[in-house]
């Protein structure tokens, strides 16, 4: 408690020395020092006169001995009201004296410095008027990174802070810039055409001029010819959405479609307009399902899911909730363009580097095949009735028994999160990957939070001694029953406590764990998953480190599903054909895959589909 105390005391003392800082620089005195001190370390001049003493230098923020009253005192309101009077007596235009007693200087700009906001006083010149200060005020500084001042300056009315943010649009222009519609004719020109008929002929406009990515090539040329009614809405089939049109579409058509859609400047805003329906204001599950389509059909790392269409449809439901559980913070099935620009990792980003990998495994996010062999054989192990559900017993299994039954009863209370499966008691596909991806990469927020719910028995915001006593007493019997050593709740306590430093020992709040979320899976491990209590009791440091260093921009999922495939590539590769051939649900498209010779593989080829 004292360490809180004398942060926050610090914090305290060290706004009051910058409050006084930027007082002191708002000195003509100050700012006179300042120019002759950047002067003089330019070697302008040899010779640095000796600042001269300024009528103004205790009638701003002075005392009778000469010192600066600190900002905010009665003393110094005092002066600032007789400086009033005396600049409104005075026989110059009014409110000369007072703009130029408290005139602050500009933002500092290249080879100028401070002397660029006072340099009438070196020069010899005149005091400025009010008007010239307005004048001066207003100009734009030469430099967009120059610095903001302090809040003093805004107390005393400065007009020299630069503009350091713009909000961003939330929708795009009702009609195109010049510089876009240049762009455009520049690529008819270019390609030596004077309509469009293939998506491949509009293949540079989406991804030079538009800034997307080209997999949104055939979704967009399916969009411009359901807009212009030259095709069906509903006509979303794969010869559909890779046929020509049969109507030209002219570069006045392309611009018309564009407007009100596009912005070249803003690849989000774009993304947000192109992917949702017409009459909505969000992005809905189904939004993607053309996008998708398009992947499957074009992207050449996927060539061998082309005649599997039920594969094709579990991938892309996989990736849309994927993205879903990164975007969708409170589960209502709706993508907003404010969530779009403040989460990552950006799917935007992420769509453009399909583009540059055939090897689709090598994007992580969201469309990695291998992971999505991982979820899908996870699940497929565990629906033991293979009815597309799962239910308690079935979850039960999951990571070899390791889920506690205390556990498993939080999680289809629903507490954590919403099923999505409209089946009472059950646990759906899409329900599944979201506790996959909150059970396998503890340190996420979304993850947090999940298990911060589920532990928080009570609702009250804070998870308590008595609430973690009651999942710990089955991780306990479970111990014995394995003859296992057991160790005691005060010392689990005691780690925790140092793991995580509540501000109240004992009491572990949402803020603590997303402060210290390199230990927040921890935590929660201990509690739910005996695998990962007794790795973590028996874990090796040095091992751990060297698995970081060997892939540091791996995350704890990337790490599993690595392992996962690994695991999954050996079991394939040791059972016999045959058996393969009755039980395993997805050698079809392993020997679709084994068909298409291992080009651009994803992974084992012996099981990768």
């Amino acid at each position: 408690m004292e360490t809180a105390h004398a942060s926050v005391a610090s914090d305290f003392v060290k706004c009051k020395l910058d409050e006084f800082f930027w007082e002191w620089l708002c000195l003509p005195e100050s700012q006179k020092i300042v120019r002759q001190a950047i002067q003089f370390a330019k070697n302008e001049n040899s010779c640095v006169e000796s600042p001269a003493p300024s009528p103004h230098f205790s009638a701003i923020r002075g005392s009778s001995s000469g010192r600066p009253s600190p900002p905010g005192s009665p003393h110094s309101r005092g002066c600032l009201r007789d400086s009033l009077s005396v600049s409104s007596d005075s026989s110059g235009p009014p409110g000369a004296d007072w703009s130029a007693s408290v005139t602050t200087p500009s933002p500092p700009q290249r080879n100028a410095g401070v002397a660029a906001a006072t340099g009438y006083e070196s020069s010899g010149a005149s005091r400025p008027t009010a008007a010239r200060l307005e004048t001066e005020a207003t100009k734009e500084p030469a430099e967009p990174e120059a610095r903001g001042v302090g809040t003093s300056m805004l107390a005393l009315g400065s007009k020299v802070i630069p503009r350091f943010w713009w909000p961003k649009r939330q929708m795009p222009t009702e009609v195109l810039t010049q510089e876009t519609r240049q762009k455009i004719h520049d690529q008819f020109i270019k390609q030596g055409l004077t309509d469009i008929r293939t998506s491949s002929q509009l293949e540079p406009i989406v991804t030079e001029v538009f800034g997307l990515s080209k997999y949104f090539v055939v979704p967009i040329f399916h969009k411009i010819k359901v807009f212009y009614d030259i095709v069906d809405d509903s006509a979303e089939s794969k010869s559909a959405l890779l046929a020509p049109s049969p109507v030209a579409i002219t570069e006045q058509m392309l611009v018309g479609w564009c407007e009100g859609r596009i912005q070249p400047d803003d690849p989000v805003l774009s993304f947000f307009w192109v992917v949702k329906k017409e009459h909505n204001s969000w992005i809905e599950r189904e939004d993607f399902s053309i996008f998708l389509t398009a992947i499957l059909l074009t992207h050449p790392g996927l060539d061998f899911l082309r005649e599997t269409q039920e594969f094709q449809d579990r991938y892309a439901d996989t990736v849309i909730s994927r993205i879903f559980f990164v975007y969708d913070r409170k589960d209502v099935g709706r993508l907003h363009l404010s969530s779009l620009r403040r989460y990552k990792p950006s799917v935007i980003e992420t769509w453009r580097q399909l583009a540059e990998h055939d090897d689709i495994k090598m994007v992580r996010d969201y469309f990695s095949y291998e992971h999505f062999y991982v979820i899908y054989c996870t699940f497929w192990e565990l629906d033991s009735d293979h009815d597309f559900l799962l239910d308690k017993d079935d979850l039960l299994k999951y990571d070899g028994h390791a889920l506690s039954r205390r556990t498993v009863d939080r999680i289809f209370s629903e507490i954590p999160t919403r099923f999505t499966s409209a089946v009472s008691g059950k646990m759906g596909y899409e329900d599944f990957i979201r506790f996959l991806l909150c059970d396998q990469d503890r340190q996420t927020d979304r993850s947090v939070e999940y298990w911060f719910h589920l532990f928080d028995l009570d609702g009250d915001g804070c998870i308590r001694d008595h609430e973690m006593k009651y999942f710990y007493e089955e991780q306990v019997q479970r111990m014995e029953c394995l003859n296992y050593e057991t160790i005691s709740f005060q010392d689990i306590m005691c780690q925790l406590n140092d793991m995580i430093w509540p501000k109240l020992e004992g009491q572990f709040k949402l803020a603590d764990f997303k402060k210290r979320r390199k230990f927040a899976g921890t935590f929660f491990s201990l509690f739910s998953s005996l695998n990962k209590f007794l790795t973590f009791e028996h874990r090796d440091p040095f091992q751990v480190k060297q698995e970081q260093m060997d892939n540091p921009d791996y995350s704890d999922w990337d790490r599993w599903c690595a392992d996962e495939y690994l695991r999954l590539a050996m079991e394939e590769g040791e059972e016999p054909e045959e058996d393969r051939a009755a039980e395993d649900p997805i050698d079809e498209v392993s020997s679709a895959k084994g068909r298409r010779g291992g080009a651009g593989g994803t992974g084992a080829a012996s099981i990768s589909l």
